[in-house]
């Protein structure tokens, strides 16, 4: 398993308070209780701990634990690949 389904199945753990053998890539957000509501303040709690911003189209509701690894993958991918803002 990847570093960041590692590091999102802490933030999922910590944040909905839910046991981490319930958390599998292939597990729906809503089985784990994540509300809709809950799904889009989760994306500030991951742009936070990986210090990402998040495509503004990235919508987690309903979707799956290896969907929010992929969002987070995506962001890294496109932050490692544009150079720094210099101002």
């Amino acid at each position: 398993m990847s570093d960041t389904f590692g590091r999102v199945k802490t933030l999922i753990v910590e944040e909905f308070q839910i046991e981490p053998e319930r958390i599998a890539p292939d597990t729906q957000l809503a089985e784990l209780g994540v509300d809709s509501l809950a799904a889009l303040e989760f994306v500030f709690v991951l742009e936070d701990a990986f210090k990402v911003t998040m495509d503004a189209t990235t919508d987690l509701r309903g979707g799956l634990v290896q969907h929010v690894v992929d969002a987070v993958d995506i962001a890294l991918s496109r932050q490692h690949a544009s150079p720094a803002n210099s101002t």
